[in-house]
């Protein structure tokens, strides 16, 4: 049975995203950054995370600066996060395929879902460290991709 065009809207499924993780909008304030992200597949949600440096809780809620979600497009999209400040950031990215808001993990807690860091760094027996995975973002405008890997 097909939908009627005005009916499909009403039948994707609804995703949990809530006004406090909207992105910036891009090119409205110095200094941001500018993240795209490539291999996305259209359906569930994007979920870009900024972090400050750390040693012992990178990619922990502790060092997290802001999180963003939308909806996830087919093959890349860009989010831009508003910065206080120029300095050292890292950057995490997961394609939420399932939309529970949550990054699924295989048996060695490495994700499941399509995943990556800044600096495009592989993962092998465990996460990058901040430093691995860290940039410097200036007064302006900072480019970075991400290019996401199952």
């Amino acid at each position: 049975m097909t939908l009627p065009a005005a009916n499909l809207a009403d039948a994707r499924p609804k995703l949990d995203i809530r006004p406090h993780e909207v992105p910036a909008v891009c090119g409205s304030q110095s200094p941001q950054i500018e993240v795209l992200v490539t291999g996305v597949e259209a359906k569930g949600i994007l979920t870009v995370e900024l972090y400050r440096p750390s040693k012992h809780d990178f990619l922990r809620k502790a060092s997290r600066v802001q999180r963003v979600r939308v909806p996830a497009e087919h093959e890349s999209q860009t989010v831009c996060f508003n910065l206080s400040g120029a300095g050292k950031y890292a950057l995490a990215a997961y394609h939420d395929v399932n939309a529970d808001r949550d990054l699924a993990r295989k048996w060695n807690m490495l994700p499941a879902e399509p995943f990556a860091l800044s600096n495009n760094k592989p993962l092998r027996l465990r996460m990058p460290s901040f430093e691995d995975a860290s940039f410097s973002a200036g007064e302006d405008t900072t480019r970075v991709r991400l290019e996401l890997k199952r």
